[in-house]
């Protein structure tokens, strides 16, 4: 891979600040991003929550879907059935999908019984869920990329709230635009993934969203 990129004349540094942002925003990071911003930053969402109750809210994404995807990646990797933690080819990401499928549902699930969690905090949940079932249906085709999915997931979230009427700065919309043009580039630059992989996952990620809050 590395003699790949450098073939197509990046330079170095480059390279390592794409890795840099690959690790920073990978997919299952960006989801607690999300959870963060809604719990924490957003004016209205959780207003009234104590601070206990928004840390268990988000304890509980960080668990279902980042410790446990991590750990069945990991138990894979040193089982021997995938060659590494990074999951580049496509038979090596069906089980990691199928895993994060359970657990991203799980959480849509304990919130979706929660009656006063916020409707957009239950819609997040669901559109992962979503997505991480599209990705693995379309991994039989193409090697979708997952960090695509995620950032038109972030996209859609940032729509979202600007269309419900509870933020009135366009600075999380920018946000999530110039985190998507950083992320995309850096994947064009240290993954094989090409554009079409790219802008699908993209486009996956979004539809997810957006489907998730008006179904």
């Amino acid at each position: 891979m590395k003699d790949i990129h450098e073939g197509l004349g990046y330079p170095k540094y480059l390279l390592i600040l794409g890795r840099i942002l690959s690790y920073i925003f990978h997919p299952l990071f960006v989801g607690v991003l999300m959870a963060f911003y809604l719990i924490y930053l957003h004016p209205s969402y959780f207003l009234g929550f104590s601070e206990k109750s928004k840390l268990l809210k988000l304890m509980t994404v960080i668990n279902n879907n980042v410790f446990f995807p991590m750990l069945v990646v990991a138990l894979l990797k040193g089982l021997g059935f995938s060659k590494s933690i990074q999951l580049s080819t496509q038979k090596e990401r069906i089980v990691p999908y199928i895993a994060s499928i359970t657990f991203f549902f799980w959480t849509y699930y304990v919130f979706r019984s929660q009656p006063e969690i916020p409707r957009v905090m239950v819609n997040m949940c669901r559109a992962m869920f979503f997505a991480s079932s599209a990705a693995l249906i379309i991994n039989n085709y193409v090697k979708i990329s997952m960090h695509a999915i995620a950032c038109g997931g972030m996209l859609g979230l940032a729509y979202i709230m600007i269309a419900d009427g509870t933020v009135f700065s366009g600075i999380p919309m920018m946000a999530a635009i110039c985190i998507t043009a950083l992320v995309i580039t850096a994947r064009k630059m240290v993954s094989d993934h090409t554009w079409f992989e790219l802008i699908t996952g993209l486009l996956v990620g979004l539809i997810c969203q957006m489907t998730a809050l008006w179904f």
